[in-house]
């Protein structure tokens, strides 16, 4: 009796192993990945560099780096903030003007699910300026302004679009009435506008992707690449 036994219990073993994966065995498929529960995330970090197109002839060489995050509350709201410095060269007509910029941005979501890994969301925060004039102190500014809007995630693989459509509202920023001085194709002093974002990110892993977006505005578009950090 025992004789039998065991030898039973060696291939019910045996047979157990090959099943989970341990044993090589050429008529056996492999497990399946693991199913993720949201292939959307709302926790992220973005490290981005970026390059400004003007639209005129009097601001030039404009640049930025700037770091960004979200951050999950619960299962549907989440809170998103961001800074980001750099400069460009405005041609003064007599003289070439070096300005530096800090931008600083706080904001909080919302997210709905359409479908499986589509994602419709509303944004809504504030932004924060400063802008300094290098030997020109007196033509410094700060401004404070506003964003709300709806946006788009969608993912398919390791592929994720996105798209946002943000109403702008600023008090402060002095930039178009330098601008007016020089050309009539600029905005009013505190005009209000539309921001449009759109980009893609491809993910090389589970936590890790690289980012490309632009930034279209009413005057003036930004164009960034980066990495992107889930956690």
């Amino acid at each position: 009796m025992k004789k039998s036994v065991i030898p039973a219990v060696i291939a019910l073993s045996v047979i157990g192993v090959a099943q989970g994966g341990d044993f090589g065995g050429k008529g056996l498929a492999p497990l399946p990945p693991p199913v993720m529960e949201n292939c959307l995330s709302y926790d992220f970090i973005d490290l981005e560099y970026g390059i400004n197109d003007f639209g005129d002839n009097f601001a030039d060489e404009g640049e930025l780096y700037g770091v960004g995050f979200s951050k999950s509350i619960g299962s549907n709201l989440f809170v998103t903030g961001g800074y980001a410095f750099g400069g460009y060269d405005f041609d003064w007509g007599r003289e070439l003007l070096d300005v530096n910029v800090d931008r600083y941005r706080l904001g909080i979501g919302g997210r709905r699910s359409l479908a499986k890994c589509v994602d419709l969301t509303l944004e809504g925060g504030f932004e924060h300026t400063d802008a300094e004039y290098e030997r020109n102190s007196h033509l410094d500014y700060d401004s404070w302004g506003y964003y709300v809007g709806p946006g788009l995630r969608a993912r398919t693989g390791r592929l994720e679009l996105f798209a946002k459509a943000f109403f702008v509202g600023r008090e402060g920023d002095l930039s178009q009435q330098y601008l007016a001085m020089m050309t009539s194709d600029c905005l009013g002093v505190d005009e209000d506008g539309w921001l449009f974002t759109t980009g893609l990110i491809f993910h090389l892993t589970e936590q890790l992707g690289l980012k490309l977006a632009g930034e279209f505005g009413e005057n003036d578009n930004l164009y960034t690449g980066g990495i992107r950090y889930e956690f």
